[in-house]
């Protein structure tokens, strides 16, 4: 492997760990009922079923993150999340928090290109 590869692979597991972590710190804290993510889902007007469905979401995204086969997968799913997350912010003119979430959205993707780019290569050069 080629130091170029090599580091590729670095930079995009240094992606894809930092964007595990926030979704496990975001998915965490909004699990609790009493939490400052509760009281922000009822001024947003979602209900509180949505907050633990948006939670349960980051927690999957986190644990598919972290394996490289289901990687694209944990990135779609959080991709998802950071979209609607980012229709939120700007309808509730919140726009101090969009420029994270865009950030968080641009990785997604990337990590989402990469990996599903490397099952591609690596499917068809098992069977070709």
């Amino acid at each position: 492997m080629s130091k170029a590869r090599i580091a590729k692979e670095v930079a995009l597991w240094a992606v894809t760990i930092f964007l595990a972590l926030v979704c496990l710190r975001s998915g965490l804290t909004k699990l609790p009922g009493d939490g400052f993510w509760a009281r922000d889902f009822q001024r947003w007007g979602y209900p509180a079923w949505f907050r633990l469905a948006v939670a349960l979401a980051e927690l999957a995204a986190f644990t598919l993150l972290l394996i490289p086969r289901l990687a694209s997968f944990g990135a779609g799913l959080f991709a998802v999340v950071m979209a609607g997350a980012i229709y939120t912010h700007a309808t509730h003119n919140e726009s101090s928090r969009l420029p994270f979430n865009f950030l968080l959205l641009a990785l997604s993707l990337l990590v989402l290109y990469a990996r599903r780019r490397g099952l591609t290569k690596k499917s068809s050069a098992v069977s070709g």
